[in-house]
């Protein structure tokens, strides 16, 4: 029951005003400055600042990128107000505006409740986390273009000069991936991880892992799915061999279809998996692999 607007800040500001809109913001206040060209910490936080300032919002929303996290922190020192870093969820649990804070701590080994006195009540938000609303071009929104005054503000960066790169190819990883293939400490040896990395790539899926297997060194931190590792939301997550711990669930929960496979039938995995086979995952792979090859054809 609360509106919601877009703060926007930028050298020209139209197309993600119209965004903003088009996902669901009722109304956008837009800075528009050549200083805002490209993003610069002091710049930026001066600008959300000034908005803050004068909408009096109960709450501000920012991306979890790592520009939103330096501005998060630098708006809570400019503002005197609390932050809450890098929440997997928001939520109201009382009669008031007063939100409940939830974010990992102990590198997702616990989840912390927060709630925030000041105002406005501030957080950053890890991405892969709640599901996106698709645009509606169609919406309409009232777009008020603010100034905000920076006489005596040196920026933090100086762009000297610009060119534009031919755009490589975008690699197949966990984050961009139609399909993705987890391999948990179900594989039990190296060897056993690389049967599954070698079985996501004949899918044409990216491959991953649960964190145990990079606590033991045989994968990369990059391949480490979770919510203390990469949060992904592939149309198909194949789960080899993993438990289904909260910390994993949290990292995975996006996804269109989760497939498991585990010899335990009592893995927590099972409880949120949309299909779930109870079997050694190495007799499972090769008849999983001849029905995916089966449906593409």
């Amino acid at each position: 029951g609360k509106k919601v607007v877009a703060f926007v800040a930028g050298a020209d500001t139209a197309k993600a005003s119209q965004e903003a809109i088009s996902y669901g913001a009722d109304a956008v206040a837009a800075v528009e400055d050549g200083a805002l060209a490209a993003y610069d910490s002091v710049l930026y936080t001066k600008a959300i600042a000034a908005l803050a300032e004068k909408y009096e919002p109960s709450v501000i929303l920012i991306g979890g990128s790592p520009d939103g996290r330096d501005l998060g922190g630098r708006l809570s020192a400019q503002l005197g107000v609390g932050l809450v870093a890098d929440c997997t969820d928001v939520r109201f649990e009382g009669d008031d505006d007063t939100l409940t804070w939830i974010r990992p701590a102990y590198t997702g080994k616990l989840f912390v409740k927060s709630q925030t006195t000041t105002r406005p009540q501030l957080a950053t938000i890890s991405d892969k986390i709640f599901h996106g609303t698709p645009a509606d071009p169609s919406r309409t929104g009232e777009i008020v273009k603010e100034s905000v005054d920076f006489t005596g503000i040196a920026p933090s960066v100086t762009v000297t000069g610009f060119e534009p790169v031919e755009k490589e190819a975008e690699e197949l990883t966990i984050t961009t991936a139609d399909i993705v293939v987890g391999a948990g400490r179900g594989v039990q040896t190296e060897d056993g991880m690389k049967a599954v990395q070698a079985f996501a790539q004949r899918i044409g899926a990216a491959f991953g892992v649960s964190k145990p297997l990079v606590d033991k060194e045989w994968a990369p931190y990059e391949w480490q799915i979770g919510i203390t590792g990469k949060k992904i939301a592939p149309k198909i997550y194949i789960a080899l061999g993993i438990s289904g711990a909260i910390q994993h669930k949290l990292g995975i929960q996006d996804a269109g279809l989760i497939i498991a496979v585990n010899k335990d039938p009592d893995a927590p995995i099972f409880k949120f998996a949309h299909y779930g086979i109870v079997g050694d995952l190495f007799e499972v792979m090769p008849e999983l692999e001849k029905q995916i090859k089966k449906i593409r054809g």
